[in-house]
C-alpha cells in the first residue's frame, strides 16, 4: 500500500467504522444493564461482533505497518486509533461476560418443580 490515496481510503474506512464500533458497543451496553437472561441470539451477535471488531484490528495493524515504512511518524500518529479499537474490543468482550453471566445466574435461579 504505497499510493497515498489507497491510503487515505483504507484510513478513511477506519475512522468511519470506529464511530459504528462505539455505538455498537453502547447498544451493548445498554442491553446488558436491563437485567434479563441475555438471549442465545444476542450472545450470538456480541461474538459476532468481537470477531469483526477483531479482524478489523488485524487489518488495522497490517496497515500502520505499511505506513510506517513510509513514515514511522505518521504510524506513531496511528497508534491512538489501534488503542481505541482495542478498548472497544475489550468493552464488547466485558459486556459479553457480563450477558452470560446473566444466562448463568437465570439458570442457577431457575426454580425446580
Amino acid at each position: 500500500m504505497t499510493d497515498p490515496q489507497d491510503l487515505r481510503v483504507t484510513l478513511q474506512h477506519f475512522a468511519e467504522n470506529l464511530s459504528r464500533w462505539r455505538e455498537e458497543a453502547a447498544r451493548l451496553r445498554t442491553r446488558s444493564k436491563r437485567g434479563r437472561m441475555a438471549s442465545t441470539k444476542l450472545l450470538v451477535h456480541v461474538e459476532d461482533t468481537a470477531g469483526e471488531l477483531y479482524r478489523e484490528i488485524e487489518s488495522f495493524n497490517v496497515t500502520v505497518a505499511a505506513v510506517a515504512k513510509q513514515s514511522p511518524l505518521a504510524a506513531g500518529e496511528l497508534a491512538e486509533v489501534g488503542e481505541t479499537l482495542r478498548l472497544l474490543l475489550l468493552d464488547i468482550t466485558e459486556l459479553g461476560t457480563r450477558l452470560y453471566s446473566t444466562r448463568s445466574a437465570a439458570v442457577v435461579n431457575k426454580p425446580t418443580h
